[in-house]
């Protein structure tokens, strides 16, 4: 009899901790929607966070571990020790955005023709997550430059987290384009990763005709 009561109160402590996790985890992942996200939390989430977390879309919820412990890591990946509670709500939201939808998320309403490319980088300048927007299916050329003569990478993905493109840019050779495929339409995002400062001064993204052509 002493038995079955204690497995009953076991059961009821664990259901209740179980609905507390859950109640924590939801209400402070999703104190916001991902239209409230600005871009500069977009643009350290999407260059640091989203890589390592770009093959866990499965609709769990995220960091049940609490919010102390969560804090901590976002900080030390951000590389920003000075988070604010709303700040941290934001990597949040994204995060479990994308681990529901499958989808990165960058605000839409401005790409990189009607905003400063410096928008797009983080504080040190050793990486940019760049929305180049709607894209059509076909075949495009993307040409930058930059003040810095140094290696960097270069990844062009879509928000599905379809990689299109991953290219090292060599500074020894001659403004030669990158060139890349979009075969459905989707929203597509440049993200360049540098061991310096980089400084991208120009960027220009066309339709290839003469593949198209082809």
């Amino acid at each position: 009899m002493n038995y079955y009561k204690k497995n009953i109160m076991f059961k009821k402590k664990l259901i209740h901790l179980l609905f507390f996790m859950t109640f924590f985890s939801t209400s402070f992942s999703y104190a916001g929607t991902v239209q409230d996200v600005s871009t500069e939390t977009s643009v350290t989430f999407n260059l640091l966070c989203a890589k390592c977390h770009e093959g866990e879309c499965s609709g769990r919820l995220s960091f049940n571990s609490g919010s102390t412990k969560a804090t901590h890591h976002i900080q030390r990946y951000s590389k920003n020790q000075d988070l604010s509670k709303s700040r941290v709500m934001e990597y949040f939201t994204l995060l479990n955005y994308m681990k529901k939808e499958c989808h990165l998320w960058m605000p839409m309403q401005e790409t990189f023709h009607s905003r400063k490319l410096s928008d797009f980088a983080l504080p040190s300048y050793k990486g940019y997550f760049i929305p180049l927007g709607l894209l059509q299916s076909g075949h495009y050329l993307l040409h930058m430059t930059s003040k810095e003569k140094i290696h960097f990478d270069v990844e062009i993905i879509n928000s599905n987290i379809d990689l299109l493109l991953h290219d090292t840019v060599c500074p020894d050779e001659k403004e030669d384009s990158l060139h890349f495929e979009v075969e459905d339409p989707a929203y597509v995002f440049l993200r360049i990763h540098s061991r310096k400062a980089l400084h991208i001064l120009t960027l220009d993204i066309k339709p290839d005709i003469h593949k198209k052509e082809k």
